[in-house]
């Protein structure tokens, strides 16, 4: 063969043309492939192996106060479900560890990590909260393992999820300031979903008439934004009024609010994931993202642990767990809906995990953040199907944005469940006071700042920024153990759990020691990742005590 030929040959290979056609189309379509095989065989799996079982009464109906336990079909409850776990996490988190380590590592553990690790982690939540009439993950692991280890695991979760709610209440509240659309949009998005809720419960109207509506009402509401930003406010006048809220939002009914809203939010990563796709098929541009960089490209960044710490949501993420164990099981109708709801959603975050490293190679690089590199990316793909860039970027930005709030008000609702069970509440005075006492923290911390070694004057929550995905990763490890007990219990083999609750235990702990030898264990970062290793070893070492066990014990065997 001529040289000649032999280099049009490679010229062909390392062209983008071809680097379009052998990145983007795995990314995507692939991907979607394999997720959907995984739902299919390994969800089937799951519900065999763990005797799913659809004729038992969930928690949901058996309560069903109206308020927290409210029977609702799967649909609905997906959207919900999805909306509460996604927001930003899946797209934030793939695009920063991609851009670090390169694309490659960051989609296998995407794809490995939602089928194997956080599949199994939101489905094993989620059951173990109906078998425990619908109380959370902590409530199962002092059942299963003692009140004491228990009680600390209670505790961890409560600091993290109080963390969750500074975090996103700041950003929140930036995003209102920076983007004033993103204010209107979100106060409209809130009116169409309490006129859903109540048209859905109490017309009669088929849902097939209702969900087309609503769904058109909601997008109108990203038009509305843009021609009618709200005015511009200070940022205490903003967090005043999302904290009342949060408030507002965590003592109403679920099906008032949240339940209606989350669902029809869900339908912009629906969207954007279906244009996005379709659109990569048309797009004929280049792919800027490396493959692979290396294993340790900065002082402490090392791939293992930081690469399954950082992507956290888009592979498995402890704060699902209080998701499923927390609204969600409240509101499943059958067993059967555990697979479709709980093992699905995840599968489906790991496609938007993916989306969001085909947008990020695209889009020209992070200037602006990670959201807004997800935007302009977004923007491109959806160019291909003649859409102009402007109205995408709008577009994917406020409907990204908007996901914020939905994941604030969901936490503090969640948050208010652990206060109610830390104290063993009951009744409406203990829905009002413990939302209260939830946001008290916060809001102190929010109108707060803090001072880093450089004299420079900083949020609270950004100071201890970078404790945040550790901290959720041995949340997600604490998850995992829990339900390995929670089979052996019921004597059911175990390895498949057992395994990635090992693998989750490794990685944040880890990156936690890390962090106690970089900053030492006297500063507020060492100090805190100190405690929160020696936290989470307590509990994981107590925890495989039981499973190590001859004799689980059969006072919670037919449980």
């Amino acid at each position: 063969m001529p040289i000649k030929s032999i280099a049009s040959w490679v010229q062909f290979f390392l062209g983008s043309s071809f680097l379009i056609l052998i990145m983007l189309l795995p990314l995507l379509i692939l991907s979607a492939l394999l997720l959907a095989v995984a739902y299919r065989f390994y969800g089937a799996f799951l519900e065999r192996h763990c005797r799913i079982d659809p004729d038992r009464e969930t928690p949901a109906c058996e309560v069903n106060d109206g308020v927290d336990y409210v029977p609702t079909r799967a649909s609905v409850l997906f959207g919900h479900h999805f909306s509460s776990i996604a927001g930003a996490g899946p797209i934030v988190g793939p695009i920063i560890a991609a851009s670090v380590f390169g694309w490659l590592p960051t989609w296998i553990w995407i794809i490995v990590g939602s089928i194997f690790v956080g599949g199994v982690h939101d489905f094993g939540s989620t059951l173990m909260s109906l078998r425990s009439g619908g109380r959370s993950i902590t409530s199962t692991c002092r059942k299963l393992v003692g009140e004491t280890t228990g009680k600390l695991f209670l505790i961890f979760v409560l600091l993290a999820l109080v963390y969750v709610i500074v975090v996103f209440l700041d950003l929140t509240v930036v995003g209102f300031v920076n983007q004033p659309a993103v204010a209107t949009a979100s106060g409209w998005f809130i009116l169409v979903a309490l006129l859903f809720g109540l048209v859905a419960k109490r017309s009669g109207i088929s849902y097939k008439i209702v969900i087309p509506v609503f769904v058109a009402l909601t997008y109108l509401g990203l038009w509305i934004g843009v021609e009618f930003p709200a005015p511009a406010l200070g940022k205490n006048v903003w967090m005043a009024a999302v904290l009342i809220y949060c408030y507002c939002a965590a003592i109403l009914p679920v099906g008032v609010l949240m339940q209606p809203r989350d669902f029809l939010s869900a339908t912009f990563l629906y969207a954007i994931m279906l244009l996005g796709v379709v659109g990569v098929c048309a797009y004929d541009g280049g792919f800027e993202l490396p493959m692979y960089t290396s294993f340790a490209p900065k002082d402490w960044t090392y791939m293992v642990p930081f690469l399954f710490i950082t992507v956290a949501c888009g592979a498995c993420s402890g704060f699902h767990s209080i998701v499923s164990s927390g609204t969600t099981s409240k509101q499943i109708q059958t067993e059967r809906d555990v697979k479709k709801v709980s093992y699905g959603a995840m599968l489906v975050e790991g496609l938007l995990a993916v989306f969001a490293l085909a947008c990020v190679g695209v889009s020209g690089g992070l200037e602006g953040g990670p959201v807004a590199a997800f935007a302009r990316g977004s923007a491109v793909f959806f160019g291909g199907l003649g859409i102009p860039e402007e109205v995408g970027l709008t577009f994917a930005t406020l409907a990204v944005s908007t996901f914020l709030l939905t994941t604030l008000d969901t936490c503090t609702r969640l948050t208010r469940f652990l206060v109610e069970e830390l104290f063993d509440w009951r009744g409406a005075g203990s829905r009002y006071l413990g939302t209260l006492l939830v946001l008290a923290l916060p809001a102190v911390a929010a109108f707060g700042s803090f001072t880093n070694p450089e004299g420079q004057v900083i949020p609270v929550w950004k100071a201890i920024w970078p404790l945040f995905g550790a901290t959720n990763q041995l949340l997600a490890a604490l998850a995992l153990i829990t339900f390995v007990v929670f089979l052996k219990h019921r004597r059911i083999a175990f390895a498949f759990a057992l395994v990635p609750a090992i693998a989750m235990s490794i990685m944040p702990i880890m990156a936690l020691v890390m962090m106690v030898i970089q900053h030492g264990p006297l500063s507020m970062l060492g100090g805190i990742a100190l405690a929160m290793v020696l936290l989470g070893l307590y509990v994981t070492l107590m925890s495989l005590k039981f499973v190590c066990a001859t004799n689980p014990g059969d006072s919670v065997a037919t449980a």
